[in-house]
């Protein structure tokens, strides 16, 4: 039995955790859940030894503890697999799977992980490249190496990004295993309250800094939400924007080429009409990453032709189609997007030069009241968490887009700032702009397109319309299978 008492973290006046109490016990399964900033990162992180709390204490079996180290929480069996998995792509499976373990040989190291993977009904060549994995190999590849390592208590942060509904179902098979069979202590971090009705034996909920309530099942979907964002996703919009009959095509592909510095994609012949949301789906490296940046000009354009609103451009230069109206936001924020060292302010500055007067209430109308960015305009971009950063980047866009493409669009968001993403969105479709996205996770997906393209072994395999965009269909689309297969399984 673990318990955490009175656990306090303050960066400054901040207080991530205020005074959290809460028991894990052997054989269960919990989920932590909770909007943005509610500081369930920073009590897992001092769970497993990666942040010390400004107070409180930590039982392990009778014996308190202040703070843990990582080396320390290994040692009480406490191991976190993370969204995006620690290891080592170019190195194969053996040697990743050794990383942090006592010196063995190879044989050694081969004989463990078969025994691991009969045990979990797994499978894994060990001198196979991590980088040949799925995303869900890879994870499943870190919880062996974690139960190698000797933990009994994992913390999973949102562990089914990325990864299919087959992959889904046989992680959550797994951890059920490991609980019930093993007497191992489960904690799912995610946003995901499905998930979390399916899973877990108890939910704890946190806001502001505080663990607000416990629920057992049966559980309260409605006061779940209550507790987790009173009303702040009230007057929030479903369902798609109805699309525009015999409206020309915004965006066509003729044999279109992309080629990116792993690989190409040729034979693209695609439209999309204004309005449209469409969603690309694909396990990662199918291609649907090729595609979005080819579209905006950030991977070559070798052969064939775009054409945006009737004009033709055989070359995708990333200053002109950005100048035509088209916008990229990616998965990589900080990297890719904002500026890490510059302040809320001066990104503002940047994206609207011709706006010299009223900037501060134009960062409280544009970014807090719109986005809900609750952050001081002097504060750096690299301070931000990712979603934060998602509604800054969403702030600066221009209202003038007409073909916005976006990866990962709600990655980092609690389920109530992600309807409110959503909800601008398509805003912007209703208004015209076609969008044109890829999420990791397929109920997304499904959720908001208008149509679905589905990407396997860097091809476009099928676009998906109507009563097809279903979890069965394009799950099966995803893992290789083929319009006949699918009939066929349906007759």
């Amino acid at each position: 039995m673990i318990v955490l008492d009175d656990i306090h973290k303050h960066y400054g006046r901040v207080r991530a955790n205020d005074g959290i109490s809460l028991t894990l016990e052997p054989g269960r399964i919990y989920a932590l859940v909770g909007e943005n900033g509610a500081g369930k990162s920073t009590l897992m992180r001092v769970l497993a030894g990666h942040t010390r709390p400004t107070s409180g204490t930590l039982t392990f079996k009778g014996e308190p503890l202040t703070f843990l180290t990582p080396t320390l929480a290994r040692e009480k069996g406490v191991g976190m697999l993370y969204q995006d998995p620690l290891d080592f792509p170019a190195m194969p499976v053996w040697e990743n799977f050794q990383l942090g373990a006592p010196k063995r040989s190879k044989s050694e190291v081969v004989d463990i992980i078969g025994e691991l993977s009969f045990r979990l009904d797994a499978c894994f060549l060990p001198d196979e490249p991590v980088s040949s994995l799925t995303v869900g190999e890879r994870q499943l590849l870190e919880l062996l190496r974690l139960l190698d390592l000797g933990a009994t208590t994992l913390i999973l942060d949102e562990p089914t990004t990325g990864i299919t509904p087959e992959q889904k179902r046989d992680l959550f098979d797994l951890l059920m295993k490991l609980a019930r069979e093993e007497g191992h202590t489960i904690i799912l971090v995610t946003h995901k309250l499905s998930e979390a009705f399916e899973m877990a034996d108890s939910i704890f909920v946190m806001r502001q800094g505080a663990l607000v309530g416990t629920l057992e099942p049966p559980y309260d979907e409605k006061k779940l939400v209550h507790l987790m964002f009173g009303d702040a996703a009230d007057g929030v919009e479903d369902g798609l924007p109805d699309l525009v009959a015999d409206a020309p095509p915004r965006l066509i592909m003729r044999d279109t080429l992309f080629a990116g510095p792993k690989y190409s994609m040729g034979g693209l012949n695609f439209e999309a009409g204004p309005g449209e949301c469409i969603g690309l789906a694909g396990l990662d490296g199918s291609g649907q990453e090729l595609f979005l940046r080819g579209l905006c000009g950030l991977d070559r354009m070798p052969g064939g032709s775009l054409t945006l609103d009737g004009v033709t451009y055989r070359s995708n230069d990333f200053p002109t189609l950005r100048r035509a109206g088209v916008q990229f936001v990616p998965a990589d924020r900080l990297q890719m997007a904002l500026f890490p060292a510059l302040n809320l302010m001066e990104h503002i500055t940047l994206a609207f030069p011709d706006r010299k007067d009223g900037l501060d209430e134009f960062y409280r109308d544009q970014c807090v009241d719109k986005f809900n960015l609750q952050a001081h305009p002097d504060t750096q971009a690299v301070e931000l968490s990712g979603g934060n950063q998602q509604r800054l980047l969403l702030s600066l866009m221009p209202d003038a887009v007409r073909l916005l493409l976006m990866e990962h669009p709600t990655r980092g968001l609690d389920a109530g700032s992600a309807k409110q993403v959503w909800n601008h969105l398509k805003g912007r479709c209703a208004d015209g702009a076609t969008l044109i996205f890829f999420s990791p996770d397929l109920d997304e997906v499904l959720e908001h397109s208008h149509r679905v393209v589905v990407f396997y072994d860097r091809a476009l395999a099928a676009v998906v319309e109507g009563d097809d965009i279903n979890m069965e269909t394009v799950g099966a689309l995803m893992a290789g299978k083929t319009w006949e297969d699918i009939r066929e399984a349906r007759s």
